[in-house]
Protein backbone atom coordinates (compact mmCIF):
# COMPACT_ATOMS: atom_id res chain seq x y z
CA UNK A 1 0.00 0.00 0.00
CA UNK A 2 1.51 3.64 -0.82
CA UNK A 3 1.21 6.67 1.57
CA UNK A 4 0.52 10.22 -0.36
CA UNK A 5 1.58 12.54 2.70
CA UNK A 6 0.64 16.37 1.31
CA UNK A 7 1.45 19.31 4.04
CA UNK A 8 -0.58 21.83 3.65
CA UNK A 9 -1.03 25.52 5.04
CA UNK A 10 -2.88 28.86 3.59
CA UNK A 11 -3.66 27.06 0.05
CA UNK A 12 -7.01 25.40 0.12
CA UNK A 13 -7.25 26.37 -4.00
CA UNK A 14 -3.72 24.92 -4.78
CA UNK A 15 -4.64 21.79 -2.12
CA UNK A 16 -7.86 20.85 -4.27
CA UNK A 17 -5.95 21.44 -7.44
CA UNK A 18 -2.99 18.77 -6.38
CA UNK A 19 -5.85 16.51 -4.76
CA UNK A 20 -7.56 16.40 -8.07
CA UNK A 21 -4.42 15.17 -9.44
CA UNK A 22 -3.91 12.69 -6.72
CA UNK A 23 -7.24 10.69 -7.41
CA UNK A 24 -6.82 10.44 -11.40
CA UNK A 25 -3.70 8.32 -10.71
CA UNK A 26 -3.08 5.48 -13.04
CA UNK A 27 -1.77 3.20 -10.48
CA UNK A 28 -3.01 -0.25 -9.84
CA UNK A 29 -1.65 -0.26 -5.83
CA UNK A 30 -3.90 0.61 -3.27
CA UNK A 31 -3.34 4.17 -1.75
CA UNK A 32 -4.06 6.66 1.25
CA UNK A 33 -3.88 10.34 1.35
CA UNK A 34 -3.16 12.20 4.28
CA UNK A 35 -3.48 15.57 4.50
CA UNK A 36 -1.78 17.86 7.43
CA UNK A 37 -3.25 20.93 7.28
CA UNK A 38 -1.33 23.84 9.62
CA UNK A 39 -3.63 26.58 7.98
CA UNK A 40 -4.38 29.85 10.28
CA UNK A 41 -8.16 28.60 9.42
CA UNK A 42 -8.32 25.42 8.90
CA UNK A 43 -10.80 23.59 5.77
CA UNK A 44 -11.43 20.08 6.60
CA UNK A 45 -11.31 17.95 3.34
CA UNK A 46 -13.16 14.81 2.41
CA UNK A 47 -12.04 11.68 0.97
CA UNK A 48 -8.67 11.43 3.38
CA UNK A 49 -7.33 11.31 6.18
CA UNK A 50 -7.49 14.74 7.58
CA UNK A 51 -5.36 15.64 10.58
CA UNK A 52 -5.40 19.69 11.65
CA UNK A 53 -2.28 20.98 13.31
CA UNK A 54 -2.10 23.96 15.55
CA UNK A 55 2.62 24.17 15.14
CA UNK A 56 4.35 25.22 12.21
CA UNK A 57 6.62 23.71 9.75
CA UNK A 58 6.95 20.33 7.27
CA UNK A 59 9.67 18.74 9.10
CA UNK A 60 6.57 17.96 12.06
CA UNK A 61 3.79 18.16 9.31
CA UNK A 62 5.58 15.29 7.28
CA UNK A 63 6.18 13.16 10.51
CA UNK A 64 2.74 13.73 12.08
CA UNK A 65 1.71 12.30 8.72
CA UNK A 66 3.77 9.24 8.68
CA UNK A 67 2.85 8.36 12.04
CA UNK A 68 -0.60 7.83 11.45
CA UNK A 69 0.16 6.19 7.65
CA UNK A 70 -0.73 2.57 7.00
CA UNK A 71 0.81 2.48 3.83
CA UNK A 72 4.63 0.40 3.12
CA UNK A 73 5.52 3.51 0.93
CA UNK A 74 5.55 6.98 2.06
CA UNK A 75 5.21 9.39 -1.14
CA UNK A 76 5.67 13.34 -0.16
CA UNK A 77 3.89 16.18 -2.03
CA UNK A 78 3.89 19.72 -1.59
CA UNK A 79 0.31 21.71 -1.88
CA UNK A 80 1.07 23.73 -4.70
CA UNK A 81 2.67 20.60 -6.82
CA UNK A 82 1.01 19.26 -9.73
CA UNK A 83 1.24 15.78 -11.28
CA UNK A 84 0.22 14.03 -14.32
CA UNK A 85 -1.53 10.91 -14.20
CA UNK A 86 1.69 8.77 -13.99
CA UNK A 87 3.71 10.58 -11.19
CA UNK A 88 2.96 8.27 -8.50
CA UNK A 89 3.06 5.22 -10.37
CA UNK A 90 6.50 6.46 -11.84
CA UNK A 91 8.10 8.15 -8.68
CA UNK A 92 7.16 4.59 -6.71
CA UNK A 93 7.92 1.67 -9.29
CA UNK A 94 11.58 1.61 -8.63
CA UNK A 95 10.58 1.17 -4.86
CA UNK A 96 7.94 -1.59 -6.12
CA UNK A 97 10.62 -3.18 -8.00
CA UNK A 98 12.64 -3.42 -5.19
CA UNK A 99 15.83 -2.09 -7.11
CA UNK A 100 16.15 1.14 -4.69
CA UNK A 101 14.25 1.72 -1.25
CA UNK A 102 14.06 5.97 -1.82
CA UNK A 103 13.49 8.09 -5.64
CA UNK A 104 13.24 11.73 -6.05
CA UNK A 105 11.36 12.92 -8.67
CA UNK A 106 11.97 16.04 -11.32
CA UNK A 107 11.06 19.21 -10.02
CA UNK A 108 9.71 21.09 -13.35
CA UNK A 109 8.61 24.35 -13.80
CA UNK A 110 4.58 24.90 -14.17
CA UNK A 111 4.98 23.91 -17.88
CA UNK A 112 6.55 21.05 -17.03
CA UNK A 113 10.02 22.14 -18.74
CA UNK A 114 13.13 20.58 -16.46
CA UNK A 115 14.80 23.38 -14.63
CA UNK A 116 18.75 22.01 -15.49
CA UNK A 117 21.01 20.77 -17.86
CA UNK A 118 23.00 17.33 -17.08
CA UNK A 119 24.98 17.95 -14.05
CA UNK A 120 24.82 21.98 -14.23
CA UNK A 121 22.89 21.46 -10.69
CA UNK A 122 26.61 20.48 -9.47
CA UNK A 123 28.40 23.43 -11.28
CA UNK A 124 26.51 25.99 -9.39
CA UNK A 125 29.05 28.76 -7.51
CA UNK A 126 28.22 29.07 -3.87
CA UNK A 127 30.21 29.20 -0.37
CA UNK A 128 27.62 26.43 0.71
CA UNK A 129 28.86 23.00 -0.65
CA UNK A 130 25.60 21.59 0.86
CA UNK A 131 23.62 23.74 -0.92
CA UNK A 132 25.60 22.45 -3.89
CA UNK A 133 25.97 18.85 -3.39
CA UNK A 134 23.01 18.10 -1.94
CA UNK A 135 20.62 19.61 -5.06
CA UNK A 136 18.46 17.70 -7.04
CA UNK A 137 19.17 16.99 -10.50
CA UNK A 138 15.92 18.09 -12.10
CA UNK A 139 17.11 17.29 -15.79
CA UNK A 140 15.83 14.76 -17.94
CA UNK A 141 17.87 11.76 -17.59
CA UNK A 142 16.97 9.08 -14.54
CA UNK A 143 20.48 8.27 -12.65
CA UNK A 144 21.91 7.66 -8.65
CA UNK A 145 21.69 11.05 -6.94
CA UNK A 146 22.55 12.06 -3.34
CA UNK A 147 19.07 14.27 -2.74
CA UNK A 148 15.98 13.40 -2.21
CA UNK A 149 13.42 17.12 -2.09
CA UNK A 150 11.05 16.73 0.61
CA UNK A 151 7.98 17.42 -1.34
CA UNK A 152 9.01 15.31 -4.47
CA UNK A 153 9.79 11.77 -2.90
CA UNK A 154 8.70 8.12 -2.32
CA UNK A 155 10.28 5.91 0.38
CA UNK A 156 10.10 3.05 2.07
CA UNK A 157 8.47 3.27 5.64
CA UNK A 158 11.07 0.86 7.23
CA UNK A 159 13.43 3.26 5.75
CA UNK A 160 12.12 6.31 6.93
CA UNK A 161 11.51 4.99 10.27
CA UNK A 162 14.69 3.60 10.53
CA UNK A 163 16.96 7.07 9.43
CA UNK A 164 14.45 8.80 11.92
CA UNK A 165 12.25 10.67 9.83
CA UNK A 166 12.40 15.03 9.32
CA UNK A 167 14.63 17.16 12.07
CA UNK A 168 11.85 19.10 13.90
CA UNK A 169 14.11 21.77 15.04
CA UNK A 170 14.44 22.73 11.46
CA UNK A 171 10.46 24.01 11.91
CA UNK A 172 8.86 26.23 11.24
CA UNK A 173 10.85 27.32 7.65
CA UNK A 174 12.18 23.56 7.09
CA UNK A 175 14.90 25.38 5.09
CA UNK A 176 17.15 22.06 4.46
CA UNK A 177 15.46 19.63 5.80
CA UNK A 178 15.61 17.56 3.03
CA UNK A 179 19.40 17.76 2.31
CA UNK A 180 19.74 16.85 6.19
CA UNK A 181 17.32 13.68 5.56
CA UNK A 182 18.95 12.64 2.65
CA UNK A 183 22.64 13.07 4.43
CA UNK A 184 21.09 10.28 6.69
CA UNK A 185 19.93 8.27 3.96
CA UNK A 186 23.25 8.10 2.77
CA UNK A 187 25.27 7.37 6.64
CA UNK A 188 22.44 4.62 6.68
CA UNK A 189 24.08 3.13 3.10
CA UNK A 190 20.66 3.41 1.65
CA UNK A 191 21.00 4.33 -1.87
CA UNK A 192 18.68 7.04 -3.81
CA UNK A 193 17.07 7.09 -7.21
CA UNK A 194 16.45 9.86 -9.48
CA UNK A 195 13.36 9.52 -11.53
CA UNK A 196 13.64 11.92 -14.22
CA UNK A 197 10.12 10.58 -15.64
CA UNK A 198 7.88 11.39 -12.00
CA UNK A 199 7.72 15.06 -13.12
CA UNK A 200 6.15 17.18 -10.33
CA UNK A 201 4.87 20.69 -11.73
CA UNK A 202 5.78 23.18 -9.12
CA UNK A 203 3.57 26.58 -8.72
CA UNK A 204 6.69 28.42 -6.91
CA UNK A 205 3.54 29.64 -4.95
CA UNK A 206 5.18 33.47 -2.99
CA UNK A 207 2.51 32.87 -0.32
CA UNK A 208 1.12 30.05 2.58
CA UNK A 209 3.59 27.10 2.79
CA UNK A 210 6.33 28.29 5.17
CA UNK A 211 7.14 31.49 3.36
CA UNK A 212 5.74 33.67 5.95
CA UNK A 213 7.59 32.14 9.20
CA UNK A 214 11.20 33.67 8.47
CA UNK A 215 13.87 33.88 6.02
CA UNK A 216 14.33 30.11 4.39
CA UNK A 217 17.53 31.61 2.56
CA UNK A 218 19.07 32.51 6.31
CA UNK A 219 17.65 29.69 7.95
CA UNK A 220 19.05 27.25 5.01
CA UNK A 221 22.40 28.52 5.45
CA UNK A 222 22.29 28.23 9.44
CA UNK A 223 20.87 24.61 9.07
CA UNK A 224 23.73 23.89 6.76
CA UNK A 225 26.12 24.74 9.36
CA UNK A 226 24.57 22.69 11.88
CA UNK A 227 24.35 19.98 9.22
CA UNK A 228 27.95 19.99 8.85
CA UNK A 229 28.82 20.24 12.70
CA UNK A 230 26.53 17.02 13.55
CA UNK A 231 27.03 14.61 10.05
CA UNK A 232 30.89 16.10 9.06
CA UNK A 233 32.90 17.67 11.65
CA UNK A 234 33.82 20.49 13.32
CA UNK A 235 36.54 21.87 11.77
CA UNK A 236 34.43 21.91 8.64
CA UNK A 237 31.63 23.67 10.06
CA UNK A 238 33.78 25.91 11.00
CA UNK A 239 35.06 26.66 7.86
CA UNK A 240 31.86 26.57 5.84
CA UNK A 241 30.72 29.44 8.86
CA UNK A 242 33.61 31.41 7.64
CA UNK A 243 32.57 31.55 4.35
CA UNK A 244 28.74 31.76 5.40
CA UNK A 245 29.50 35.32 7.31
CA UNK A 246 31.62 36.88 4.75
CA UNK A 247 28.76 36.67 2.32
CA UNK A 248 26.81 38.18 5.09
CA UNK A 249 29.28 40.78 6.18
CA UNK A 250 29.57 42.02 2.25
CA UNK A 251 26.18 42.44 1.21
CA UNK A 252 26.16 45.06 4.71
CA UNK A 253 28.79 46.99 3.41
CA UNK A 254 27.75 46.68 -0.44
CA UNK A 255 24.16 47.80 0.54
CA UNK A 256 26.24 50.92 2.76
CA UNK A 257 28.11 52.04 -0.41
CA UNK A 258 24.35 51.87 -2.22
CA UNK A 259 22.74 53.29 0.73
CA UNK A 260 19.49 51.11 0.29
CA UNK A 261 18.79 48.10 2.65
CA UNK A 262 21.13 48.76 4.83
CA UNK A 263 19.55 47.88 8.40
CA UNK A 264 18.22 44.69 6.81
CA UNK A 265 21.41 43.32 5.32
CA UNK A 266 23.28 43.95 8.75
CA UNK A 267 20.65 42.59 10.94
CA UNK A 268 20.85 38.93 8.33
CA UNK A 269 24.53 39.55 9.21
CA UNK A 270 24.24 39.56 12.72
CA UNK A 271 21.25 36.80 12.81
CA UNK A 272 23.74 34.73 10.98
CA UNK A 273 25.88 34.98 13.80
CA UNK A 274 24.37 34.48 16.99
CA UNK A 275 22.30 31.48 15.08
CA UNK A 276 25.66 29.66 14.24
CA UNK A 277 27.46 30.42 17.44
Amino acid sequence: MISIIIPTRNRPAYLKLLLQDVLNQDVVEAFEVIVVDQSDTPQPVEGCTYISLQSKGPCISRNTGVRNAEGDILVFLDDDARINSNFIREITGPIRAGAYPAVSGAICDPEGNYLSQKEAYLTKGSDNFIKVLLSNPNYNESRITLAVPGGCMAILKSVYDTVGGFEERFDPTGAGEDREFSIKLYKHGYAIWYNANAKLLHAVNAAGGSRDVGSRTLMLDVHSYWMCKEHFSEQLASTLRTAILNRYKKGFYAALGEFRLVRTKYSLWQEAKKLMN
